[in-house]
Order: C-alpha cells, then sequence, then structure tokens
C-alpha cells in the first residue's frame, strides 16, 4: 500500500509486543550489499501486497527503469524494465529517467514517480505512470505532471500517505542546474488516484552552507507522531555525498534538520561506504521500517557505478533514526 502509518521495533531476536499489532521477532540488521552489484543508482522501493519486494532505479543497463525482486530483501534479480515506452514527449536525446518511486495506490493499482527531460520544457520536469503489476509495464501519461523552468526544472519525486490515508508527493526543485543556491524540497497534497496535485505547496527544507550546493533525494515516512524527511546533501559525484534527515510534527512541516551526533545518518566511512545517497524509506505492514540507497562500487567515485544497499529494521524514535538499534 501508499506508505502507512510507521512503527519501528528496536528489539533485537526478542519478541516485541506492539499495541494493535501481532507480536514480532525481528533480528539487528546493519547495512547490508552491494545486493545489486551493479550500476543501480537512486533506488526507489516497495514491499507489494504479496509479500514480495520490489526496486526500482534510474536508467541504466539499456532500461528506462530498470526493475528488480526479492524474497528476503537480500538477495535481488533485475527481472526487466519497467517502463519501456516512456512516451513521444521525452527528450530521447536527454540523461534518460531518474530516481524513479513506485507506490502500490491500492491493492493491484500502482503509480510510478519519476523525473525526465521533455522536450516541451528548459528543465527536467516530474511524471507519472500507472500499472496493474509492480514489475509493468507502466504506461506513461500524455505529459509531465508538472515543471518549473523558472527554478531549475523538479526531480526526485516520491509518493506519501499521512496518517488518515491523505496521499502526497515531494520532490527537489532542481536550482543548482541553473547556479541558484536554492534547492528546495517541496510537497503537495494528490488525489485518491496518486498524481492529481491539488491545494497548497509547502518548502519543507532547502539547502544550508552545511549541506553544500543542494538538497535532494526526499524520502518521508512517520512514526508515533514524527514526520520524518529523509534526504542527501552535496553532490553525488564526491564522497561527501550523504543521507541525512529532518523531523516535524506535522505532515507540512516546520521541518528541523537533525544535527550532530544524530545526523547525518549515513556518510561515507560509515559500513565501508562511499559516497551513499538516494535513498528511499519503507514503512512495512506497521511492524518495522526498511532502506534501500545507492553507494560507489569502486569505494572512489562513481566511474564504476553506484550499486544498491540496503538497511532492515532501521530504527526511529522521538525524532532520532537510527541505523540499527
Amino acid at each position: 500500500m501508499f506508505c502507512c502509518t510507521l512503527l519501528v521495533a528496536c528489539f533485537l531476536s526478542t519478541f516485541v509486543s506492539v499495541p494493535g499489532a501481532l507480536s514480532l521477532i525481528l533480528d539487528k540488521r546493519a547495512v547490508a550489499g552491494p545486493v545489486i552489484d551493479q550500476d543501480f543508482p537512486d533506488p526507489g522501493l516497495i514491499r507489494n501486497s504479496d509479500g514480495v519486494w520490489y526496486a526500482y532505479s534510474t536508467s541504466s543497463g539499456d532500461k528506462n527503469i530498470p526493475v528488480a525482486t526479492s524474497t528476503d530483501f537480500n538477495t535481488w534479480t533485475i527481472v526487466g524494465d519497467a517502463l519501456p515506452d516512456p512516451g513521444d514527449w521525452v527528450d530521447s536525446s536527454d540523461s534518460g529517467l531518474w530516481a524513479p518511486d513506485v507506490r502500490e495506490i491500492t491493492t493491484g493499482n500502482y503509480v510510478m514517480y519519476y523525473s525526465v527531460k521533455p522536450t516541451s520544457a528548459a528543465s527536467r520536469c516530474v511524471a507519472a505512470a500507472t500499472a496493474t503489476s509492480p514489475t509493468g509495464p507502466f504506461t506513461a501519461q500524455s505529459g509531465p505532471l508538472f515543471c518549473d523552468d523558472t527554478e531549475g526544472g523538479v526531480i526526485d519525486i516520491s509518493g506519501f500517505e499521512a496518517p488518515g490515508g491523505s496521499l502526497y508527493v515531494v520532490w527537489k526543485v532542481d536550482g543548482n542546474s541553473i547556479g541558484s543556491n536554492s534547492t528546495p524540497i517541496r510537497l503537495q497534497h494528490v488525489g485518491a488516484d496518486g498524481y492529481t496535485v491539488d491545494g497548497d505547496v509547502y518548502t519543507l527544507i532547502n539547502r544550508d552552507a552545511a549541506d553544500g550546493p543542494l538538497v535532494e533525494a526526499p524520502s518521508l515516512v512517520y512514526w508515533d507522531g514524527w514526520y520524518y524527511l529523509f534526504f542527501s546533501s552535496n553532490l553525488y559525484s564526491t564522497t561527501y555525498y550523504d543521507i541525512s534527515y529532518a523531523v516535524a510534527q506535522s505532515v507540512t512541516g516546520p521541518y528541523t534538520k537533525v544535527q550532530a551526533p544524530n545526523a547525518p545518518f549515513l556518510v561515507t566511512g560509515d559500513d565501508g561506504l562511499t559516497a551513499p545517497g538516494g535513498a528511499t524509506v519503507i514503512n512495512v505492514l506497521d511492524q518495522y521500517v526498511n532502506m534501500v540507497f545507492h553507494a560507489d562500487l569502486n569505494g572512489e567515485n562513481i566511474d564504476g557505478g553506484r550499486g544498491m544497499y540496503s538497511a532492515a529494521t532501521i530504527c526511529l524514535s522521538e525524532g532520532v533514526a537510527e541505523v540499527s538499534c
């Protein structure tokens, strides 16, 4: 389902009594990977209603949107291209489709969000496609969802379901593409179809000097009164790229970036990683929270590609996120 209310149990290899939920057995799991040992950047993630995991990446390996599956969140197999036909409105001379995010809006109905360069716009836009299977083929809409040439374009769109069922999308304004110091992360409500935008647009965070030239790759989750907005900062092509987060107690904010020692969440050197970023964080049946993200495969730079890594049962508590409890 579209991201539900989060509940993170942070007990190790023991039964956990959770009010309103079944008792679980959870094991401590730190970062694993690369679980996909080839170029698979900006991974999106869902756990389907049948219990199978699906991951999606920025265009790579001659596929517009590569899709991989796993039954155990550990062993992954790339099974095809989820969006073989991106539409005749797409600028085929551009660098492909970026940062897909897929959500199961209702059982058997999926929406994919992604960024793309249309022939009709000067900058990148965000788009949506639909399917009745998590592997696709997804059918692109007849044009982009929305654009913003004035501010440098829009990228890195992802979906979120708030407590009570309201649906939202969050995205990055790509100001750094035109030399701007402003790269805000914004949020807007969408209708029951998952892609009809309506209502006010809210700016959740923007870059600060400590973020380098940008913030990007938003992924929003909720647990126990707190909204956690995961994001990346600095440049993806440098070893300063990282995963951090901001928190709020309302979906529209105000959001506060968490500072040291509780943030960033992952940086170069943690768990042997180089330039971790592009994370997607997913609630699993209100029982635990899993994350996927990319990092440089050669341990030095992006020349060797960015593989997919994972972190299972991450811990969220009182506005603080940890890789393991």
